[in-house]
């Protein structure tokens, strides 16, 4: 007899959308519930219901830990509101407020007069944080000892809150004004005799993030010192709670998003529906309106080569070099600027290392300009007469000189603009990642045909 298959979420998928509720019921126990969240956020308006009415209420509280803000708040409104109370009391408290940030005020309201009145202190509490902050996605569920605390009284103490702390392998040690002292881990408490004190096995490490301090900064703190959990303190260095490596993996990947969508030119926030469940219009709004004025920006070169229209009518031969010139400083500012704003992001320089950073970018510009105009210009003298006919009345070697000037002129300030630019925008408060990839193509497109006619013109005496 065959051996059955194993469940996946495509058999999943395959039954709800056959309406197999039988199957569908069997198959959900033996799948995990990050894999049902992330099925949950590829389902149409039909089969959504389906399936949240297959889970029982024990898998439907670890599916919504996983479940994205939009989707859970989509999947609590079709609850009663008997089962919306116990999921949002089941949820821990940094996955609730990312919740309540995403539903309209009156909506917010609701659920809040659902809770218990202590989750319901802890979320008005961090609502009042931008949902961007470090304080906006920290745990309050975590662990405090004070340091004149013996091992034992410490267990002790633990035992009592072990159900509710989402971490205790880091444990934090604080004052009587609750600021951070530094933290011990769990097993300095296992491995030591019982009447040792917290302050002789604890360390003084107090490294931790203000309370308004940008998410991102928060979690490349914890990627940069592997971190399990970085604690957040407020102006006075109380311990107010921690942001975890786990959301430390979700803001990297947010911000990523985020970033890649500025370096295609999509305006906007990103939220956290997938791309099937973004309706039309708003794609739209988020691509248009970055769109238009990139267009806008390009008739400049209609303007330029309109006012070099003599050039290239009596040097015809110019116009098949023309995009060549204009793709290659594109594609080097385009280099020149990710490679910067990598390193801006994780904080490889800083501010007082800017002219460092531009005599490196222009130096490598220079470089990488010399080499392709010499390269190109040798094409151009020694191979292009064998694929078009050169008129005898144009140097060939002038044009070949001209082209490889162009590239080298073209590429050096194509690559030291993809450098200044993102340091400007950090320098007046801009996201680098705005002036990226289209914006940069857009404004050397303009330079490139000005370096390019502008030395044919020149060296060709026209």
């Amino acid at each position: 007899m065959p051996e059955a298959e194993p469940p996946t979420i495509e058999a999943l998928a395959e039954a709800l959308a056959a309406g197999e509720e039988d199957r569908a019921a069997a198959l959900i126990p033996e799948l995990h519930p990050a894999d049902l969240a992330a099925l949950a956020g590829t389902l149409d308006e039909e089969t959504w219901k389906p399936f949240f009415s297959a889970l029982d209420q024990e898998t439907l509280a670890e599916v919504f830990e996983y479940l994205a803000a939009s989707d859970a708040e989509k999947a609590l409104e079709q609850l009663p509101q008997t089962r919306q109370q116990e999921i949002l009391e089941e949820l821990s408290d940094d996955e609730l407020v990312d919740l309540l940030q995403e539903v309209p005020s009156p909506k917010q309201e609701q659920y809040l007069a659902l809770l218990s009145d202590s989750k319901e202190a802890v979320s008005r509490r961090l609502l009042r944080f931008s949902e961007t902050s470090a304080g906006g996605r920290m745990t309050t569920a975590f662990a405090t000892l004070h340091e004149d605390m013996t091992i034992s009284e410490a267990i002790e103490a633990l035992s009592e809150i072990s159900e509710s702390t989402e971490i205790l392998s880091r444990i934090f040690v604080v004052d009587e004004r609750h600021r951070l002292l530094g933290k011990v881990l769990l097993r300095d408490l296992t491995f030591n005799p019982r009447s040792t004190l917290i302050k002789e096995v604890m360390d003084d490490d107090t490294l931790a993030i203000d309370s308004l301090a940008d998410q991102e900064e928060a979690a490349n703190m914890i990627a940069r010192y592997d971190m399990v959990a970085l604690p957040v303190v407020d102006r006075e260095a109380r311990l107010l709670g921690v942001v975890t490596h786990d959301d430390a993996i979700e803001i990297l990947a947010e911000e990523s998003t985020e970033d890649i969508e500025k370096f295609s030119a999509i305006a906007g926030t990103h939220g956290e529906e997938g791309y099937l469940q973004t309706p039309v219009p708003m794609h739209f709004r988020r691509r248009f309106f970055w769109i238009l004025p990139l267009a806008l920006l390009a008739i400049l070169s209609g303007v330029v080569i309109y006012n070099y229209e003599h050039v290239l009518n009596q040097v015809y031969l110019l116009v098949i070099y023309l995009p060549m010139v204009v793709a290659a400083g594109g594609n080097t500012g385009s280099q020149s600027a990710t490679t910067v704003i990598r390193a801006m992001a994780l904080g490889e320089f800083t501010p007082a290392a800017v002219v460092r950073v531009v005599w490196k970018e222009l130096r490598i510009g220079l470089l990488l300009g010399g080499l392709l105009g010499l390269c190109v210009a040798l094409v151009v003298q020694f191979f292009m007469p064998h694929f078009i006919e050169v008129p005898p009345e144009v140097s060939l070697r002038n044009v070949a000189m001209t082209v490889g000037l162009s590239l080298t002129g073209q590429v050096t300030s194509s690559t030291l603009l993809g450098a200044v630019l993102p340091i400007l925008a950090r320098s007046v408060h801009l996201d680098p990642a705005l002036v990226a990839s289209p914006a940069i193509t857009t404004l050397v497109d303009v330079t490139g045909l000005v370096i390019y006619l502008g030395l044919a013109k020149a060296l060709l005496g026209i």
